[in-house]
């Protein structure tokens, strides 16, 4: 009796890991802990996979003849500039396209903080941004929505780009500043939502506590 053999598709299920992309965010206030996940938006989606896919960025960062003039080259990764914001919206579900939040109070957190955390075995790897509102810092408002902001690819290159060579560059010299994405921009990447079933709404008295957001992106192989 002949044996018949497994689909390439079966074996590959069989014998490969898989990885796994996510981003889950922790929310602090008085003595309240919230756990949570996150939705991408396309700008982190489109970004992750140009910075893979580029072999070095061939914008044009210095203006001609200047280039005895540079002193300092400096190379921005997407934290430049990284920031939060935090929205009153409860209703509107995250869709990635959206390039804000909903209804967001446009005040700054006090302090960020980035952390690269490996896990045992290299199987998991961490980017953590830790972002602070201090006491005083925002009003009291009902919290709906929050966002991370980072430096994102603006995803215009359509539905490929063969070779891509994508970059943005700055030049004041002696410095020049570039990073391999094209258009680059502080745009939201990534929405937590109680539209989205991620939290329930919770009412913030910014005048006697601080916030604390937590937010993860985090590559692991499972």
């Amino acid at each position: 009796m002949r044996i018949k053999a497994k689909k390439i598709n079966e074996k590959i299920a069989e014998n490969y890991t898989k990885i796994k992309v996510g981003g889950i965010a922790e929310i602090i206030y008085g003595d309240n802990v919230i756990k949570c996940r996150n939705k991408f938006t396309r700008y982190l989606m489109s970004s992750i996979a140009v910075f893979v896919a580029n072999s070095r960025g061939t914008d044009p960062v210095a203006p001609a003849g200047t280039y005895l003039q540079i002193k300092n080259v400096y190379v921005a990764g997407m934290s430049y500039g990284v920031t939060a914001r935090v929205g009153t919206n409860t209703t509107t579900p995250t869709t990635p396209d959206m390039n804000d939040l909903v209804s967001k109070r446009d005040i700054a957190p006090n302090s960020i903080t980035r952390r690269l955390i490996r896990g045992e075995g290299y199987e998991l790897y961490i980017a953590e941004f830790v972002f602070v509102w201090n006491v005083g810092t925002l009003p009291d408002i009902t919290v709906g929505e929050l966002g991370v902001y980072l430096r994102t690819d603006n995803d215009d290159w359509g539905d490929y780009l063969v070779n891509p060579a994508r970059a943005t560059g700055s030049a004041s010299p002696p410095n020049i500043t570039g990073i391999p994405l094209g258009n680059a921009d502080v745009r939201l990447a990534s929405r937590i939502a109680s539209a989205d079933g991620a939290f329930d709404p919770f009412e913030f008295h910014g005048s006697i506590d601080s916030l604390t957001f937590k937010w993860r992106f985090q590559v692991a192989i499972v």
